[in-house]
């Protein structure tokens, strides 16, 4: 089924919001974007999840994800994310399937920083229609490439 260029006008501009709040550490705003309930899994390129100190990367609910990303060392990343224009499929009336490619490159905020990581994957996504717009109901993001750069 096509996807209307409303819906995915209004998909692609939650999208880039979700960048510009991950990168600019404004986690109370994935609210406007996401559902309560939505989903989040971050995989390595193996499939396996994603862990950073004996955390892995799947959340329940948009509420645990940004308690999470907001009580982490997370404020205190520079960060930039990349996505392409999407691939969009809709499944009904009310689901909208979408495949955003990402870059994205992060260091620690300061002088002193440890180190640098870039990467990049693919965010496959589900969007779900409520009245006249669009919600994050489901990411996954499977990595393809990632390099952290340690420096001495």
């Amino acid at each position: 089924m096509s996807v209307s260029s409303e819906a995915r006008d209004i998909i692609t501009r939650k999208k880039q919001q979700y960048c510009r709040f991950a990168d600019m550490n404004q986690w109370q705003n994935m609210s406007k974007i996401a559902l309560p309930e939505a989903t989040y899994k971050f995989c390595q390129s193996d499939g396996s999840l994603v862990s950073v100190d004996g955390v892995e990367y799947s959340f329940s609910s948009t509420a645990e994800w940004v308690k999470y990303f907001s009580d982490n060392p997370f404020n205190r990343v520079d960060a930039i994310h990349l996505v392409g224009p999407g691939e969009f499929e809709q499944n009904g009336p009310d689901e909208v399937k979408a495949i955003f490619a990402l870059i994205y490159h992060a260091s620690m905020k300061g002088p002193n920083t440890e180190s640098h990581h870039t990467g990049g994957g693919y965010y496959y996504e589900t969007w779900k229609r409520i009245e006249d717009d669009w919600f994050l109901q489901e990411l996954k993001l499977e990595r393809t490439y990632f390099v952290s750069l340690d420096k001495p």
